[in-house]
């Protein structure tokens, strides 16, 4: 069966140089408060009322790294693997489905430990647990399959 979502495994280190460096400038802007200079949105008239749509002079370094981030592992996840046969897309298919059940337990967990702003910033970084634990799963899996010939089945 054909994988028509699935790209080229060249783009794969693209993927993990994009990821490296967003999440470098990730840092940067959280730990360091790095903004790159004249990467702004300018404030828009609003006659001197709030609204959503107004906005003070903004810096969108921020929204670069997450960007970066989200892309590079996108990439990453969707790039085939040298040889991509039917048992890597099984593995991908349980890799998957294991990462979104992690996802959604992480998820309850935080629902009951985390109140207020804190819990606002770890859903932000939530949303990359579900290729996070993929890429994760799967490399594991793909490397016990590799290293002993052990299979997923049971």
């Amino acid at each position: 069966m054909k994988n028509s979502l699935l790209i080229p495994n060249r783009n794969k280190v693209v993927g993990w140089v994009v990821l490296l460096a967003s999440v470098l400038l990730g840092c940067f802007c959280l730990y360091n408060e790095f903004r790159i200079p004249d990467f702004q949105i300018y404030r828009l008239p609003n006659n001197g009322e709030d609204s959503p749509f107004s906005f003070a002079d903004y810096n969108l370094t921020n929204e670069l790294a997450i960007f970066g981030v989200t892309l590079g592992l996108l990439i990453i996840v969707f790039s085939k693997e040298k040889i991509e046969d039917e048992y890597i897309g099984v593995l991908r298919l349980k890799s998957l489905q294991w990462a979104v059940l992690v996802s959604y337990i992480v998820l309850l967990i935080i629902n009951f430990s985390f109140y207020g702003i804190a819990f606002l910033m770890i859903l932000v970084y939530n949303i990359w647990t579900i290729p996070i634990i993929f890429l994760v799963r799967f490399n594991y899996s793909l490397y016990r399959f590799r290293k002993e010939g052990v299979s997923d089945e049971k």
